[in-house]
């Protein structure tokens, strides 16, 4: 029986090597010649890297230029659009998604930040976790070459390698590997962790070195935007490519991060997903989203905790959210009087077209839930742009 840090690492190589192509609403994957066919559209999570499989087109230059979207796509209707059109007309330096991976319609900045565009995005944040096994690509490479092409439209995070099973035989590498690419540029913004799908306990050694490490050597950029909450890897979709990733309590609990935050007051900790459910009530690793209300918590608690709505709001091709719970997860935010800690992120890169349904089913619940339209402004612009320090132009 394979360790099963081992087998949580080819997650991410069979999803890098694979060539991803839309057809009919099922996604194909060619991985070593076998073909792999997977019973949803997309998959929105941290651990997909894209290889090209196509080109993209070319966008807008303006922004607030609302595309023609038909209501057979996402169910997208008129209404919605005059309630994004709305939003942009109030959000005058645009639409920040502070999710993207890299995806197969793009080879560089400028292609993704054309692709941007055609959603109505702005500005963009590009990262990737690391494999355990050699990549035909360094993953902080790949990811600086997009952001560093793309003229100020895309800005990245770093990442380093903590699937190493003797930690200590690498950990002058890979912090070594961190603090390079995050000092590369202006536009390297922060670190980035994704826990569950690297089967990385938030409570180990590793963590510990990283975070003191960003707190030694991060300069203006001490940032980590951290996964918190489970994946669906670690559900019915890991199953299907006899996989495993880590959804267990030592892997998504953000408490297990509070001694950091009490004790390095100098670090923004940003909590991808908010400790959102990915996983069904059936999975044993299934919380009741018992940490997205301790993330909630820490946010309210801590100066220095922020939280994120990304992937929350993904879709299927009909419109049908993938992951229940979303615009209830945004009110309790409301409710808890944290709405000026939150930032919007589609974590949807990997299907472009799927990147604008998802900001405007993230505006409506915003607007739901209560969020003034300030609020709102600030949740889709501001609080990216104060918690990464995304520079405006």
């Amino acid at each position: 029986m394979p360790h099963p840090r081992t087998m949580c690492s080819f997650l991410p190589l069979l999803f890098t090597i694979l060539l991803i192509s839309v057809h009919h609403g099922n996604a194909f994957a060619l991985f070593g010649g076998v073909k792999l066919t997977a019973a949803s559209r997309s998959t929105s999570h941290d651990i997909t890297f894209g290889i090209r499989a196509g080109s993209s087109s070319s966008a807008e230059n303006d922004n607030t230029a609302i595309a023609p979207t038909s209501t057979d796509d996402y169910n997208v209707t008129d209404k919605d659009l005059e309630i994004l059109a709305n939003e942009l007309a109030h959000c005058p330096d645009g639409v920040i998604d502070t999710h993207l991976h890299i995806a197969s319609w793009f080879d560089n900045g400028e292609e993704l930040a054309a692709g941007l565009e055609e959603n109505n995005v702005s500005i963009g944040m590009l990262y990737n976790p690391y494999p355990k096994v050699a990549m035909p690509f360094d993953i902080n490479e790949r990811v600086h070459s997009i952001a560093s092409s793309s003229n100020g439209r895309v800005f990245c995070l770093a990442s380093l390698n903590t699937t190493h099973d003797n930690w200590e035989d690498h950990k002058e590498f890979e912090l070594n590997r961190l603090v390079t690419y995050l000092h590369k540029d202006e536009s390297v913004l922060g670190v980035k962790l994704a826990p569950p799908h690297t089967c990385l306990k938030l409570n180990s050694i590793v963590v510990d070195d990283i975070i003191e490490t960003i707190h030694e050597k991060g300069g203006d950029k001490k940032v980590l935007a951290i996964h918190i909450g489970t994946t669906p890897f670690c559900g019915p979709i890991g199953k299907m490519f006899n996989l495993t990733c880590l959804c267990s309590e030592e892997f998504v609990d953000p408490r297990l991060l509070e001694r950091h935050v009490k004790k390095y007051p100098d670090i923004t900790f940003a909590l991808l997903h908010s400790g959102h459910e990915f996983l069904p009530p059936s999975d044993d690793c299934y919380h009741d989203f018992k940490y997205a209300h301790e993330c909630i918590s820490m946010a309210k608690q801590y100066p220095n905790v922020y939280l994120s709505m990304s992937a929350i709001f993904a879709q299927n091709p009909d419109g049908s959210l993938k992951y229940p719970g979303g615009a209830e997860l945004v009110k309790k935010m409301k409710d808890a009087g944290v709405a000026h800690k939150v930032f919007w992120g589609s974590d949807q890169s990997f299907i472009k077209e799927s990147i604008k349904p998802a900001l405007i089913v993230a505006i409506k619940a915003m607007i739901d839930a209560g969020y003034s339209q300030e609020e709102r402004t600030w949740a889709l612009n501001g609080c990216a742009r104060k918690v990464f320090g995304i520079p405006k132009k």
